[in-house]
């Protein structure tokens, strides 16, 4: 019968500290929101050049899956993965889901050092813009 003890101490451990990180991080983004009230997806889409604005919006839909509230105001400058505290992997699949909407061919090994060490909203959408077809 300890056995059992153990494992539910175990598990309500757990619970307790996801349910600990995800509160602590709904705090951060509401603090982050409010500190960016000017911020919009229409702000964030116009600050974009015309040709570019519909992978803008893609994109900036996709990354509030990666949100814990769905409404974050996000900035041309900012790192995606650490200011939403992500892995690189979830933001590739992010831009994958948009590429494949704009219908993107894949990347060749020259555009993936062309674009190497890119990391804000800005150097995603540019690099999206460029596997685009013509």
């Amino acid at each position: 019968m300890e056995p059992y003890v153990v494992v539910i101490v175990v598990v309500g451990a757990l619970l307790t500290f996801w349910w600990w990180g995800s509160r602590r991080a709904i705090r951060r983004e509401r603090v982050m929101a409010a500190s960016r009230t000017s911020d919009t997806l229409d702000t964030f889409v116009a600050s974009f050049r015309p040709e570019v604005r519909p992978i803008a919006s893609a994109l900036y839909a996709e990354l509030q899956n990666y949100t814990s509230t769905g409404q974050f105001p996000f900035r041309k400058s900012d790192n995606v993965a650490q200011l939403l505290a992500i892995d690189a992997i979830d933001v590739d699949e992010a831009l994958a889901q948009v590429a494949k909407q704009f219908a993107c061919r894949k990347p060749s090994e020259e555009d993936d050092s062309k674009f190497r060490g890119r990391g804000t909203l800005e150097e995603y959408i540019e690099f999206i813009d460029h596997l685009r077809p013509t």
